[in-house]
């Protein structure tokens, strides 16, 4: 075979699976569930940081096993419970932190209720010239659209602004 046609193999291989899985997500977002979810954002500390936005999520809680008033670290996942998106947590032993419960939640004591924020942050991307919508934005203000995987962390679809009681999409 020839330096060509192996070319040929690993660029239809590779836009094969660029295919597969652009599919998988887009038949995802067609199909699992979307909740907006209240964020807090992060200025990440990378050298390289892109043109992106870090975002904690701060959802209420819901205690699948007994959790004590004085913990800080539970584990979870993202659930959507009579319409709203729901952090499900286990007591915060790391041996919980199995395939049903992937996500580290660590709570999230300047908010009122039992409320938890996302110890790992996740990542919006940005158009090159939109202004960062982290910036001097209220607790409570900023909140995104995600998909709610099974297991794994919510996917931002996009960001939202919540006015009077309703979130308006930014556009």
């Amino acid at each position: 075979m020839s330096g060509i046609a192996r070319g040929a193999w690993i660029a239809l291989l590779q836009v094969a699976l660029l295919t597969a899985v652009g599919g998988k997500l887009l038949y995802d977002r067609a199909v699992l569930p979307r909740a907006w979810i209240e964020t807090t954002g992060v200025d990440p500390d990378l050298p390289i940081r892109g043109r992106y936005v870090a975002l904690n999520l701060v959802l209420p809680a819901v205690e699948e096993a007994p959790i004590e008033a004085s913990a800080t670290l539970a584990y979870g996942r993202v659930e959507v419970r009579e319409g709203r998106a729901v952090a499900v947590l286990v007591a915060g032993d790391p041996v919980m932190a199995d395939a049903a419960h992937p996500l580290a939640f660590v709570r999230n004591v300047g908010m009122a209720g039992k409320r938890w924020q996302t110890l790992v942050p996740v990542a919006f991307f940005l158009p090159e010239h939109v202004r960062d919508p982290t910036l001097d934005r209220q607790p409570g203000e900023l909140w995104i659209e995600a998909t709610l995987p099974p297991r794994g962390a919510p996917r931002p679809v996009r960001l939202g602004l919540r006015r009077d009681e309703r979130i308006e999409p930014l556009d």
